[in-house]
């Protein structure tokens, strides 16, 4: 936008889309390409499969790479004690500032967005009707349960329907937790909530390795240009302005609680009795008008990542692009499956190598997928919002004289909601198992459903499974569950 204007950067970005057409794109390319991918075989059988957990820091970088502020003591001492004593490495990444999901999708698919068109999301184009292979896929088809944990809105990036595309077996959104720890200034949920969830998700699945792919929201931007702690943990110095120093002070107070964490999360899984392999990175650098002279390392597409594991893994120092972390993790637990990681392990740093990645991306997503045989194999999944339904149990009325009643049941949230005849109802979470209503008698037929319903903007329920839980009341205070409900 600076170098081009507004006008013809905006109407770029809404017109080129997608991957153009390489010119030498024909089937004897694509066979050569994937005649050229020479791995190992799989050598991980199913008994020895390591748990493999992505956790994506949101915004999360060392402050050490920040030239201009100084700090009382180290924001991240815990993040800067796993990269002395695990692998770790600066992780290039296509965005900075914002874009969280092309990041993401990087990561998840082996896949740069270098290839798209200018400023695209494909979490928005491609991937809202088209199924693509990803992490998720290959995992699963060696016995991954695979599964996606973010503490922010499902429908945010469209998520509930891409990871869907992308072949999750489930996925837990802020709408499935009982969040109830914000930052300092009330503009997100703290990332505490994510420990136990991942411990909830391991623990569905105890005859299986699980693949689970967890998103931070706790230190997203934007960051308030006033003071916000009386006495910062962590002081901080430096900042041309006193807003500016104000943000930066708040900023690096929220990693620091967000490496609180890293070392929760850490101490968590080194309790359990399962092969695990953890990767964090961070996904892009904050906002706040970065240029390259305020970084060490003079580049603004770069955070860090660090590979805990606790089955005694070789310390390496490995600087990789987000699109070849997946395949790093897999080669080095003997995983050499997919097409595109497969690519990655056999051909990073070769000659052509980013010339025959576009050729093949183009061949997956938009050509005759000669890679494929010409059809697919990757289908979007059946996934389930969250690792456990929502049910009803029981409807209790509490006061005749204003109509109020308990419904009783399990798994509810904040965004728990009731639908009575069909019509989203004003309903008041009290706890897990209990939401209330008020101001409407309930008569004998009335139709009752609880949904989690999207903290979007957009309202709308993240699953219809759960229309299947109606009851319908047949006389005074007694609930009968109705097999024939429509569903919604």
């Amino acid at each position: 936008y600076k170098d081009y204007g507004f006008v013809y950067s905006f109407s770029a970005s809404v017109v080129d889309t997608g991957i153009s057409k390489p010119a030498n794109y024909n089937e004897e390319t694509i066979d050569t390409i994937n005649d050229n991918v020479k791995t190992a075989q799989t050598t991980v059988n199913s008994s020895d499969m390591p748990n493999i957990i992505f956790v994506q820091l949101e915004t999360f970088i060392d402050p050490y790479e920040l030239n201009f502020l100084s700090y009382s003591e180290d924001p991240i001492p815990n993040f800067h004690k796993l990269m002395q004593n695990y692998t770790s490495g600066y992780l290039t990444v296509p965005v900075v500032g914002a874009g969280t999901a092309n990041t993401e999708f990087e990561v998840l698919t082996g896949m740069g967005i270098r290839f798209f068109g200018l400023g695209e999301y494909p979490y928005k184009t491609v991937l809202k009707d088209t199924s693509c292979e990803s992490a998720a896929d290959v995992l699963g088809d060696l016995g991954y349960a695979t599964h996606a944990l973010h503490n922010n809105g499902g429908n945010f990036y469209g998520r509930a329907t891409v990871f869907s595309q992308m072949g999750f077996d489930t996925f837990t959104s802020k709408e499935l937790m009982n969040i109830t720890e914000y930052n300092e200034i009330a503009s997100w949920p703290t990332d505490n909530i994510l420990i136990d969830e991942t411990t909830k998700t391991l623990d569905s699945t105890p005859n299986q390795s699980d693949f689970l792919y967890t998103i931070t929201v706790q230190s997203h931007g934007s960051y308030p240009d006033y003071k916000v702690f009386e006495n910062p943990e962590i002081q901080v110095t430096g900042g041309d302005t006193e807003a500016e120093h104000y943000q930066w002070e708040y900023y690096i107070n929220e990693l620091h609680e967000v490496d609180k964490f890293i070392e929760n999360l850490i101490d968590t899984l080194s309790k359990r009795d399962e092969k695990t392999i953890v990767v964090m990175y961070g996904d892009h650098l904050p906002t706040m008008g970065l240029t390259v002279e305020d970084l060490k390392n003079k580049y603004l597409f770069q955070t860090e990542y660090v590979m805990w594991d606790n089955f005694g893994m070789e310390k390496k120092k490995v600087n990789l692009s987000a699109y070849q972390m997946a395949a790093e993790v897999m080669d080095r637990v003997g995983i050499h499956e997919g097409n595109v990681f497969k690519y990655h392990q056999a051909r990073r740093n070769t000659k052509n190598y980013q010339v025959d990645l576009e050729t093949l991306q183009y061949d997956l997503l938009y050509g005759k997928q000669y890679t494929y045989d010409g059809e697919n194999p990757f289908e979007r999944t059946k996934m389930r919002m969250g690792i456990y339904d929502v049910t009803l149990d029981s409807i209790q009325c509490i006061s005749e004289t204003d109509h109020t009643y308990y419904i009783k049941g399990t798994e509810f949230t904040p965004s728990s909601e009731v639908k009575l005849n069909g019509e989203w109802y004003d309903t008041v979470y009290v706890n897990p198992t209990t939401l209330m209503i008020t101001g409407t008698e309930l008569n004998d037929f009335d139709r009752l459903a609880v949904i989690q319903r999207s903290n979007s903007s957009t309202r709308k329920p993240l699953s219809k499974s759960y229309d299947r839980s109606c009851y319908a009341l047949y006389s005074e205070n007694k609930w009968k569950l109705n097999n024939n409900t429509d569903t919604e």
